[in-house]
């Protein structure tokens, strides 16, 4: 199904993204539409999954998790029920943002926050390497 977005849409698409929590009043002013026609645009862009979800974004280094770090990993085997076990493994790591599989040399990228270099050391070498199948 090919979907149809006009230059309203995607302002308001633009506007909800930096600033989910406008109201409806909110929103329309800054898309130049009346508040009903913004409700009507907002609510079939929910209705087409285009508009997933809302969620608030977490400022990790407010929370003392001063570092960010991209960590790559390799699987010692591969296949559908070794991929299906790390992403298990990887789901239960509140440190980890972000998992990623990628083509070339490494199989995921993760995205890791921490509240320092050591505690990331740490983590690499108690927890991710403690996964089974990964090298």
């Amino acid at each position: 199904m090919e979907i149809s977005l006009d230059q309203q849409d995607r302002q308001l698409l633009d506007v909800l993204q930096e600033e989910g929590r406008l109201s409806q009043i909110e929103l329309a002013d800054r898309v130049a539409l009346s508040a009903s026609q913004c409700g009507r645009r907002v609510k079939r862009l929910e209705e087409l999954g285009i508009i997933d979800r809302y969620a608030a974004v977490v400022d990790p280094s407010a929370m003392g998790l001063s570092v960010v770090a991209f960590v790559t990993v390799t699987l010692e085997r591969h296949g559908e029920k070794e991929a299906a076990a790390f992403a298990r493994a990887i789901e239960s790591r509140s440190n980890v943002l972000e998992c990623w599989s990628v083509s070339g040399d490494t199989d995921y990228m993760l995205r890791v926050v921490a509240t320092d270099l050591r505690e990331l050391s740490d983590w690499m070498m108690h927890d991710l390497l403690a996964i089974a199948n990964v090298s």
